[in-house]
């Protein structure tokens, strides 16, 4: 039985090239105007979100982020908590 209960252990490493994870980020975060940070009183345009994200983000860390979104996805499940919560942490 395996205990690794990591969400990240679920990703494929070569999914993606760097090229469409930048793509894929720009065209998720270009449906938001405004990103609210919660607990903060900080906002973010989706824009301005995925410039950051690309440039601090390691491509691994991209990766899992679209595989987030893919399953919210799935799930009907709205992606902009994924967002306010990534930029959370950049702000942090």
């Amino acid at each position: 039985m395996n205990n690794n209960t990591s969400f990240t252990s679920k990703t494929n490493s070569s999914n993606y090239t760097l090229e469409t994870l930048h793509q894929i980020l720009n065209m998720e975060l270009s449906k938001y105007k405004v990103i609210k940070v919660p607990n903060i009183n900080h906002s973010l345009s989706g824009a301005e979100l995925a410039s950051w994200l690309i440039d601090s983000a390691s491509p691994q860390e991209l990766e899992e982020l679209v595989f987030m979104l893919n399953q919210a996805k799935k799930r009907s499940s709205n992606t902009k908590t994924i967002f306010q919560i990534a930029a959370a942490a950049l702000i942090k």
